[in-house]
């Protein structure tokens, strides 16, 4: 059996779509994709689609092809997976154009995807090996394509899942061994490929006409006809419940390849009537398929049955629907073929003069091929000629060789010591060479070694000192809220208490203006006492955690040209105290340089938890800075100084009149 088969099934699994001209549907598909290309999407996404059409061109139109996979390559640079398969869709453009160049990029495309671990990947790794095993089908290397298919293609689709590719592999495997003539080979991969297809779903009912078809091929060329019958009638059944379903493939290619095989079987068992209608039908079918080798192949099948059958005239007639194609003619042994076909049938009608005719033209094309084969042996004879005056010659220099041996075997012993003395004070030149410049490189790494000790020294000595200076700088703050609040805040409170009862135990009464005026006084001095205190050590953040603490925070700084909208998202009540605190210090830096610099009246102030990192964004309105110039103060720097404590990222983005945007994001610990 031709392989055609087989390069029917690759291209089946190995293109998702089927292009032969652009029709409504097409024509809309591309549109789609455009819009998508040409619209305001995502890099990825167009990046996808760029691909699609690059797959929807590579046959049509490869200028095409090659322009819009230079616009999705440069749009998938950062995407390592998108980007890997710009290789795959660049092999399809030359696959059936240059097949070294496929090649290239085909083994390319798989030394980038094979950094990915999906089911996906391993399906399209399958498929780039599958296709660089059709090139070597194409370059008739039989022997690497097998291996590919069953070593590299197999493997990968049973990891990718995909049960009706890993049966169509296995079907291809199967038929190389049948086309080679290892019947016995085949027979288990043919068998493993109907197990996996024999459940296909009716819109891949294609797949499972295939393998049956397979089958009986196998066992047709065994001559085993009963079982070729058996696998050739499952194939009809279920021809024909296809006819009843919308199938992912033409199904008239499938049932050209069963009546092209019930010809076969019919000639065979000799019921030539039966091959006879069977041979009408492939006809047909390979007439409206544009299939000509394969019509070739049934018209001369039912010439002998025609011709045996002796009605010559219609013989004749089946001959004469070849005649003309180019194909016939391409090949100077089918031209011969049908020449002498035609010659037998018009000397069996009487037409003598014609079949004469013929039969020059025949001898012709005859002594044509005889030619070419003379011309190869006569090359063959040629080489052979050569080579033995060739022999002749080195017969003839082996003689003279053994006398300057001789010659030069007196000079031999000085001069291997010669060598032998040169070879010794090169190796030391050498020895001493790498020896140096060993030692120069390890002097080298010994310096940059110890400048990183003392760089990595300098850090973790620089850590300590941060670490050291906040941790004071939160004992004080406690230290004074402390005493503010128990000791100061107290006996402003007893002030206040003790002027209240005063004042109820005289005669003076509490309206009095001025001795109200002192109570508010000290009313407003309690609250702002304690409001310092509060900032200082947020007893909100240890009783009720950060978020609470963050918006009690967000809320004491708005006033009346300010508003602050805080966001919170997933803030977690478990992460370690000492990172709490210093991320409430981050925010009421922030907020503290927000009221006196920026002249903001909007704040966004969001804070998010997720996967161990904290997230804080603060946006405003106000009258933005120069980052790039602005005067170095201790808000930063604070600000600076404690995201760095955390090992966390800090970004300023900032414009003189577009207010400022500062993200920063801190990795976190649970206690």
């Amino acid at each position: 059996m031709k392989h055609y088969i087989l390069l029917l099934l690759l291209l089946i699994f190995c293109r998702l779509t089927i292009k032969a001209q652009l029709q409504s549907a097409d024509q809309q598909y591309t549109d789609s994709l455009n819009r998508i290309v040409n619209g305001d999407m995502p890099d990825s996404l167009k990046a996808a689609a760029g691909f699609k059409l690059t797959d929807f061109w590579a046959e049509l139109d490869s200028t095409k092809a090659v322009f819009y996979l230079t616009k999705a390559r440069n749009q998938s640079q950062k995407y390592p997976l998108l980007f890997a398969r710009s290789y795959w869709y660049e092999s399809l453009i030359y696959i059936e154009k240059d097949y070294t160049k496929a090649e290239k990029l085909l083994i390319h495309a798989d030394s980038l995807l094979a950094k990915f671990n999906t089911k996906y990947v391993y399906r399209l790794r399958s498929m780039v090996w599958h296709n660089y095993a059709l090139i070597q089908q194409h370059k008739d290397d039989l022997k690497t394509t097998l291996d590919i298919l069953i070593n590299r293609v197999l493997p990968l689709s049973k990891k990718a899942g995909d049960k009706e590719f890993t049966g169509t592999e296995y079907v291809s495997i199967g038929t190389i061994f049948t086309n080679i003539g290892q019947y016995d080979k085949a027979a288990p991969y043919l068998q493993n490929g109907l197990n996996a297809l024999k459940d296909a779903s009716p819109d891949k009912y294609y797949l499972l006409v295939n393998v049956y078809i397979s089958i009986s091929q196998n066992y047709y060329h065994q001559k085993n006809y009963s079982q070729t019958k058996k696998y050739l009638d499952l194939a009809k059944i279920v021809l024909d419940k296809s006819d009843h379903v919308r199938t992912g493939y033409p199904m008239a290619i499938f049932w050209l390849d069963y009546y092209k095989s019930t010809t076969r079987y019919f000639i065979n068992t000799k019921q030539k009537e039966l091959a006879l209608l069977d041979a009408e039908k492939a006809i047909k079918l390979a007439e409206e398929l544009n299939d000509n080798y394969t019509l070739q192949e049934i018209v001369f099948e039912k010439y002998r049955i025609l011709f045996e059958q002796k009605k010559f005239d219609q013989a004749k007639k089946t001959l004469l629907q070849i005649v003309n194609q180019p194909e016939i003619n391409t090949l100077a042994a089918n031209k011969l073929k049908l020449t002498e076909s035609l010659s037998e049938v018009n000397y069996a009608l009487g037409n003598i003069k014609e079949a004469y005719e013929l039969l020059k033209k025949s001898k012709v094309l005859g002594d044509s091929l005889n030619e070419d084969k003379t011309k190869e042996e006569i090359n063959a004879l040629e080489i052979k000629y050569k080579n033995a005056e060739n022999q002749k010659k080195i017969t003839h220099l082996n003689a003279e060789r053994r006398q300057n041996e001789v010659i030069i075997k007196k000079s031999k012993t000085t001069t291997l010591l010669l060598v032998a003395a040169s070879f010794f004070l090169l190796v030391i030149i050498a020895l001493l060479y790498f020896y140096f410049n060993g030692y120069k490189k390890l002097a080298e790494q010994r310096a940059i070694n110890y400048r990183q000790k003392v760089a990595d020294m300098q850090q973790k000595q620089q850590l300590e000192i941060s670490r050291a200076m906040l941790n004071a700088e939160e004992k004080e703050r406690n230290r004074v809220a402390q005493d503010l609040h128990d000791g100061l805040g107290g006996m402003l409170s007893g002030l206040k208490i003790n002027l209240s009862n005063w004042a109820k135990h005289t005669e003076m009464q509490l309206h009095d203006l001025e001795l109200q005026r002192i109570v508010n006084q000290l009313d407003s001095s309690v609250t702002e006492l304690r409001h310092i205190a509060r900032n200082m050590m947020p007893q909100t953040l240890l009783k009720f955690g950060l978020e609470v603490a963050l918006k009690d925070l967000a809320e004491s700084a708005m006033g009346n040209n300010l508003h602050i909208d805080f966001q919170a998202l997933n803030i977690s009540k478990n992460i370690a105290l000492e990172e709490q605190i210093i991320i409430y210090r981050i925010v009421q830096e922030i907020l503290t340089n927000t009221l006196k610099h920026a002249r903001a009246s909007e704040v966004v102030l969001q804070c998010s938890e997720n996967e161990k990192h904290f997230y804080i964004t603060i946006e405003d309105n106000g009258i933005g800075f120069d980052t790039s110039t602005y005067k170095k103060g201790m808000g930063i720097e604070n600000i600076k100084n404690r995201v760095a404590y955390l090992k966390g990222n800090l970004e300023i983005d900032s414009q003189p009149g577009n207010g400022t945007n500062i993200n920063i994001e801190i990795p976190i610990s649970y206690e």
